[in-house]
């Protein structure tokens, strides 16, 4: 077979089987660059093919030691020319991409090789016998028949030319494509990491978030839609080539502002705890509680509960009336000593003033101020009393930090 049949035949070989791993062999340069090369490569051996001019000296020594269409059209050369192309392309860039092109490209030039006459030695060393495809040589290409030459070659051409598509697709996006079913969607959307765009017939369209083979969840950039087979059939869907994304949020302690904030986001899931209850409206339906479980949400808002203080309340009024009374109890006593003071100074300062009849009197009122404050003894605090402070401070802090705060983990879809 001739070189420009054998670039043909490779391009369309490859193109094709490459479309079954996601590779479009026209999507880069160095795809094509590999794919010519090496679907040429075999005829290094015979010095007027285009490979053998451009390594002439190689070609020379190649078709002088083993001849054309011998050692270079073998298996074990396949293999090792295979097995130095993945080695150097790990080595440099980690793929294995352009490898998969070269094993298609040299296999493809050893296949329609095998559909000349002449066919070839794919066994060698181990035996010289030729294979052929197909067994009867009139179906197999001459080397003297030019014209079916060019037949191929406008063939390899037109097939190039049908399956363009195809390749630019990938092989299973076609087919999937085609079939347009909530399975085929979630294959697409379990194969490639990019977003995969939906429209259904006569109902929502957007991004896949989620896909199951009997619906899918989509994000049309304000909401999510849970779509099913009984309600949305598939229409079509396409790759967008912008990676999907999703991002993982835990959060601690946050604010009832900074919740809202996260609510207005595409959520995927959501589960938060409150430090208090809180009231929203889901599907038609209010509740009230102190916890949050969303799924496929944007947009939901809610309001705080006020929690009931009663209670508390009551306590800290009946700790501030002992603590009251037993501060009446304590005052009213300091009055009374300090007036029994007050009068027994007074009494000892006008004691000389006085007539001997009123001394008598003053001295007997003196004697009993002084026992009686002599054996005056402070009221003593009850334990409730001595306590009521410390739990009045506690249950005062308890009422202020009353607040709405939020602690949970989210998955947010980044569109």
């Amino acid at each position: 077979m001739q070189g420009f049949n054998h670039v043909a035949g490779g391009l369309a070989f490859v193109g094709i089987f490459a479309s079954f791993a996601d590779v479009n062999l026209f999507s880069e340069p160095e795809y094509l660059g590999c794919c010519v090369f090496f679907s040429l490569l075999a005829d290094i051996d015979h010095t007027r093919s285009p490979i053998g001019k451009l390594f002439y000296p190689v070609a020379r020594w190649l078709d002088r030691k083993y001849g054309h269409r011998t050692i270079t059209h073998s298996l074990p050369f396949f293999l090792a020319v295979v097995a130095s192309v993945g080695l150097a392309e790990q080595l440099l860039t980690g793929g294995r991409v352009l490898t998969g092109i070269a094993a298609l490209a040299y296999g493809s030039h050893l296949l329609f090789d095998m559909c000349t006459r002449q066919g070839i030695p794919l066994f060698l060393p181990f035996t010289r016998a030729r294979c052929v495809l197909p067994g009867n040589p009139k179906l197999r290409l001459s080397n003297r028949a030019p014209l079916a030459e060019i037949v191929v070659f406008f063939g390899f051409c037109l097939l190039i030319l049908t399956t363009l598509p195809l390749m630019a697709a990938g092989f299973w996006t076609t087919v999937n494509t085609n079939f347009a079913t909530y399975r085929h969607v979630m294959r697409e959307h379990d194969s490639r990491p990019d977003i995969l765009f939906l429209q259904t017939k006569g109902g929502p369209a957007g991004q896949v978030v989620a896909a199951t083979e009997s619906g899918a969840v989509v994000w049309d950039g304000h909401q999510f839609h849970q779509l099913t087979e009984r309600q949305h059939q598939v229409d079509k869907f396409q790759h967008t080539k912008k990676p999907r994304q999703v991002e993982r949020l835990e959060f601690v302690a946050i604010s009832s502002d900074s919740l809202r904030r996260l609510l207005r986001r595409p959520l995927i899931s959501l589960t938060a705890s409150a430090s208090l209850p809180i009231r929203y409206r889901l599907a038609g339906q209010q509740y009230e509680q102190p916890s949050l479980k969303l799924a496929y949400l944007a947009g939901l808002d809610f309001t705080e509960v006020a929690p009931d203080h009663s209670t508390t309340l009551a306590q800290l009024a009946r700790l501030r009336a002992t603590v009251a009374a037993s501060a009446a109890t304590r005052t009213k006593y300091a009055q009374e000593q300090h007036a029994k003071a007050v009068r027994l100074e007074q009494l000892r300062l006008t004691y000389e003033e006085l007539s001997a009849y009123e001394q008598g009197k003053a001295t007997e009122e003196i004697a009993h101020l002084s026992a009686e404050i002599a054996a005056a003894h402070p009221p003593e605090v009850s334990t409730d009393a001595a306590l009521a402070p410390l739990e009045i401070t506690r249950l005062t802090k308890s009422l202020t930090a009353a607040k709405h705060t939020f602690t949970g983990v989210a998955t947010i879809w980044k569109p």
